[in-house]
């Protein structure tokens, strides 16, 4: 299980920094292990017992980041 606080902590150029040089597996399993973090946030939100409200959109965006790098290694390799 990756540790997704080692990727969420620090200012933003070290979670980009963190993101571009894990593995692709890392990465995969990162995204992996998020997802369903996500949706349980996301019904803590609905039920409205959400201990840090913060946490969805922190989780949210490096979702989206890894995605970002993983399409990005994908392009890289199908354009060499």
């Amino acid at each position: 299980m990756a540790d997704l606080n080692k990727y969420l902590s620090g200012k933003l150029h070290e979670q980009r920094g963190r993101i571009r040089d894990a593995s692709e597996d890392e990465l995969n399993e990162l995204l992996r292990d998020v997802e369903p973090e996500l949706l349980n946030l996301r019904t803590q939100a609905m039920l409205q017992q959400t201990p840090n409200p913060m946490r969805q959109r922190q989780v949210r965006k490096m979702v989206a980041r890894i995605k970002t790098e993983l399409t990005a290694r994908a392009n890289k390799a199908a354009s060499a």
